[in-house]
């Protein structure tokens, strides 16, 4: 039997023969994969292509998480201790590094980014808020990915709520503040 579930301290918690849970990571990958054609499929094209760095830049990093999950499976089922907790820490971290990188990239659209009234109806606070947030996430990626491996697991869980919280947060909060200050003028 191999993990399929590790609990809040790290440490795996519910087990499954080992077909099922090599198994689990890649289909839940094949899941996302699915709805995310499914979506651009469907949505219309200028929204698609409007998103597209942000939907790449997601997509490759939830297939290196998904990826990683399947490798510290197969690691504790080699016997090899592996903090799951830090591990999804670290991969968390370089999902916002990624994504921080990716939105000053995106455009207008209603698929991907901080998708708000404010930025949807207005192309430069569209472009402004997703600059800040894009700069304010790859800040709070680092931070997690040094955090993941330096403080305790008990811990680190805050520090993940943190760093995917705040930055958006920020991002919400400046966007209506661009917008006010626009009508203000």
């Amino acid at each position: 039997t191999l993990p399929i579930h590790w609990g809040i301290s790290g440490e795996a918690d519910a087990f499954a023969p080992r077909d099922v849970a090599m198994a689990m990571p890649v289909l839940s990958l094949v899941a996302v994969w699915a709805i995310f054609l499914a979506i651009q499929r469907f949505a219309p094209k200028v929204q698609v292509e409007r998103s597209r760095a942000m939907s790449r830049a997601a997509l490759t990093m939830l297939s290196a998480i998904f990826l990683g999950v399947a490798a510290v499976t197969v690691l504790t089922g080699m016997g090899i201790e592996v903090n799951m907790v830090r591990a999804l820490g670290i991969g968390v971290g370089l999902l916002l590094i990624v994504l921080g990188n990716a939105m000053p990239k995106s455009q207008p659209n209603s698929f991907a980014g901080l998708r708000t009234r404010t930025t949807l109806a207005d192309p430069a606070n569209w472009h402004e808020t997703h600059r800040f947030t894009g700069l304010l996430s790859m800040i709070a990626g680092v931070v997690l990915v040094v955090a993941a491996l330096l403080v305790p697991v008990a811990t680190l869980i805050w520090c993940v709520l943190a760093c995917v919280v705040l930055p958006l947060a920020a991002g919400l909060i400046y966007s209506r503040r661009l917008a006010a200050a626009r009508r203000a003028s």
